[in-house]
């Protein structure tokens, strides 16, 4: 399950970005490319940017939420189509993998799944006729409706999955946006100013760096 994957991740992500980004004067002691590599924005925040750190911060938090809530929703709507198929195609739920789901979805009965496969000579994928792994959908509309319910819990699994990807991309991005951050810092840190001596002809130029 995605979601019982990262909800660690997410609770901690969440409870150290209000720490963090709540504070006045963030310690420097890290580096800013590694703060916004931990945490989207965090890195900006310490290098005075705050403005493109809330964008990184508010893309997190929509990503984080959209992961909970994709994720909440194919888990609730699994368990629905779960509970309809023991209804209407009198099925046992347990110990079933995903591909049962998606079988019984596209038979009407167990024995028109066996038949198929045994005309396309694919052995390996024969259940066994028994209580345990048979079912008989009542009607096409219930199977049908069924199969549109479980089609859209996969869906919103995906959306998850790439809601994942999205959460590694924003990391990245942010870690990559505070080390040219950083060296524009250091760029201003560098002046090149006009130098007049007061007694003698000429012109010069005085170079400062700023640490």
């Amino acid at each position: 399950m995605v979601y019982s994957t990262i909800k660690p991740i997410l609770i901690s992500l969440i409870l150290f970005s209000g720490f963090s980004l709540g504070q006045e004067k963030p310690k420097k002691n890290l580096n800013p490319v590694l703060q916004s590599a931990l945490l989207p924005g965090w890195g900006q925040k310490s290098l005075n940017y705050s403005d493109r750190s809330r964008v990184f911060t508010y893309v997190e938090s929509g990503l984080v939420l959209s992961i909970i809530g994709s994720t909440t929703y194919a888990n609730i709507l699994k368990k629905n189509y779960i509970a309809y198929a023991v209804a209407h195609a009198a099925v046992s739920s347990s110990g079933k993998s995903h591909e049962y789901w998606v079988d019984i979805g596209n038979f009407s009965t167990i024995e028109d799944y066996n038949d198929e496969h045994l005309r396309n000579r694919e052995m390996d994928d024969i259940y066994e006729v028994s209580p345990q792994w048979g079912w008989v959908w009542d009607s096409d509309s219930h199977r049908d409706f069924f199969e549109q319910k479980r089609i859209l819990s996969d869906q919103m699994k995906q959306v998850a999955s790439f809601g994942v990807g999205a959460m590694i991309l924003n990391h990245m991005v942010s870690a990559i946006d505070a080390l040219y951050l950083k060296r524009i810092g250091r760029e201003k840190a560098l002046s090149v100013l006009p130098w007049v001596p007061e007694e003698s002809l000429g012109f010069g130029y005085t170079l400062t760096v700023h640490f």
